[in-house]
């Protein structure tokens, strides 16, 4: 049984937290993707060092982990090859970066535990994490146990705000990283939370993954549309401003004459529409727009009109 934290332990990871990379600190912008916290396990030869003390109920090796047991990998080489996936990097692919290792409990438990700090009330954030697999979709059988993880955001008092369970996550026959995401609101009085990532199935066959690139990040903003610009050279809303558009570097934005011909189309939102179509003035009048701003976000569509 999992022994009750006292509170110096979350003042340790307070600590600790404060001196991970990209950590930011009372930042209330809300500008999207903006890292609050982003853990990625670091990078190095070899397996990497023992999490500080208290962030698992894990034993730690510098080796191939047992049940109940994890390491930081920046390989899956040697390790149990009949069953388990080679998994030749990290998730972002760099061949230093490690990844936790995670051979789970006999039974059920919060492997992962940390306190995220310096929060602004009243603010919704992002959390993510990839998780991989490690069992091959060959291996087989009725007491093989697939990873079925559970991510929970809590206050420090131990009040949950948002839930995530993966269910169990089906073995593949090459290596797949999966991410899961939550969206949560911090309430008006609160500043930090805790992080927990627990492991709902029991160990023995199966139940063996890798944890990468944990991240909290500020949502969304608001996107606002201009309806009319007069590229006209006076200096005074000579382009079509979109505001909070290029928050969203992935985003595809085109805009359509009402022929249905694409007069203008971007990635991304570096350089605004000025009104023109391969560098040819377009005439006065009406243009249809659609913008998709990924991340599985609904598209944004709607009328804009050209001024001369």
């Amino acid at each position: 049984m999992r022994a009750r934290l006292p509170f110096s332990f979350f003042v340790l990871l307070l600590v600790i937290a404060g001196k991970l990379s990209d950590a930011q600190t009372n930042d209330c912008t809300g500008e999207f993707g903006h890292w609050l916290v982003k853990e990625d396990f670091g990078a190095g030869i070899g397996h990497g060092p023992a999490l500080p003390e208290g962030v698992t109920n894990m034993y730690y090796t510098p080796d191939c982990p047992a049940d109940g047991y994890y390491t930081l990998v920046n390989s899956t080489e040697g390790c149990s090859e009949n069953e388990w996936h080679r998994v030749k990097y990290d998730h972002t692919g760099n061949k230093n970066g490690y990844m936790m290792m995670i051979n789970a409990s006999n039974e059920p438990s919060t492997f992962y535990s940390r306190m995220v700090p310096s929060l602004c009330p009243n603010t919704t954030y992002e959390f993510s994490a990839y998780i991989l697999n490690l069992l091959k979709s060959s291996i087989i059988g009725p007491t093989v146990q697939q990873p079925d993880i559970l991510f929970s955001i809590e206050t420090t008092t131990g009040e949950v705000l948002e839930t995530l369970q993966t269910q169990p996550i089906p073995a593949t026959s090459t290596p797949v990283w999966k991410k899961y995401k939550l969206s949560f609101k911090t309430p008006d009085n609160v500043t930090s939370l805790v992080l927990k990532i627990s492991n709902k199935a029991p160990g023995g066959p199966g139940n063996d993954l890798l944890l990468d690139d944990i991240e909290f990040v500020t949502s969304a903003p608001k996107v606002t549309v201009s309806t009319m610009f007069s590229p006209n050279g006076d200096g005074v809303n000579d382009v079509w401003r979109i505001v909070n558009l290029s928050a969203y570097t992935d985003c595809v934005l085109t805009v359509y004459d009402r022929s249905g011909a694409v007069v203008f189309k971007c990635i991304g939102y570096d350089k605004p529409w000025d009104g023109t179509r391969n560098g040819t003035l377009l005439d006065m009048g009406t243009y249809y727009y659609v913008i998709d701003r990924k991340n599985y976000l609904p598209r944004i569509s709607g009328w804009v009109f050209l001024m001369r």
